[in-house]
């Protein structure tokens, strides 16, 4: 239990938040970079806790706030880099293909928070695949610009 607890931890390292205006196009890029990491990093807590949970090696308290802690995150990075505003037509095409992943990584993570209060563990691995191609947009998101 010490030992999921630590990867767990490190897997929901700190990632910056881009608060601040953009004035070019790379300046933007870089926000949609840091915004698609923090994201990365509660999806993967997400997987991982679910994981975890339905193999019976955590408690649902636990991951109760874990993965709302998660949900947070996510929502909250979402809702950051939606403040920052565009600078050109190239931005509004970047911002749009990635509120496109974000906006059901949100949804996905919201189910398997709803699954894990309601106390049903073991449907946490099924509520959790759709994360799994979430994770992979995000790295294929991140893998193009950064």
């Amino acid at each position: 239990m010490i030992a999921v607890g630590f990867a767990i931890a490190a897997v929901t390292g700190c990632v910056s938040h881009p608060v601040g205006p953009a004035r070019t196009f790379e300046t933007y890029e870089d926000k949609a970079v840091t915004t698609a990491e923090a994201a990365l990093s509660a999806v993967s807590t997400t997987i991982l806790a679910a994981q975890v949970g339905a193999e019976g090696n955590a408690w649902g308290t636990y991951l109760s706030v874990l993965i709302s802690e998660q949900e947070d995150e996510l929502a909250g990075v979402q809702g950051t880099f939606a403040s920052v505003q565009p600078p050109d037509g190239r931005s509004d095409a970047l911002r749009q293909q990635l509120n496109d992943i974000l906006q059901p990584a949100v949804d996905h993570v919201t189910q398997v928070r709803v699954l894990v209060r309601r106390g049903r563990l073991d449907d946490l691995a099924v509520a959790a695949e759709p994360l799994d191609d979430d994770q992979l947009n995000l790295r294929a998101f991140l893998e193009i610009h950064q």
